[in-house]
């Protein structure tokens, strides 16, 4: 099961960070360029990231929360599952 997931989320990696090549190259201004948790979460941002009390922390949930691309974040999530369903014990 997690090694589906994790392919489904790099194949949705992959479409949207096709997408968004094609909006760039294209200099359309729509939805997918600078796709980022952030614009998904709207106005939720900060406090999701200032939750956390440790500024070191805080630097990186900004990071991935504000800067990073939202098919770098699936990319990401998707490799953890992959690798998780590859190497972890199934029980049946």
């Amino acid at each position: 099961m997690w090694t589906r997931v994790g392919l489904w989320c790099l194949m949705g990696a992959f479409f949207i960070w096709m997408f968004s090549g094609i909006s760039r190259f294209m200099q359309a201004d729509n939805f997918w360029v600078g796709l980022t948790l952030s614009r998904m979460l709207g106005d939720y941002t900060d406090s999701v990231v200032y939750a956390v009390s440790w500024e070191s922390v805080q630097n990186v949930l900004y990071f991935f929360v504000v800067d990073l691309p939202f098919y770098g974040v699936l990319a990401g999530v998707g490799t953890l599952f992959l690798l998780g369903g590859m190497f972890g014990k199934v029980r049946s």
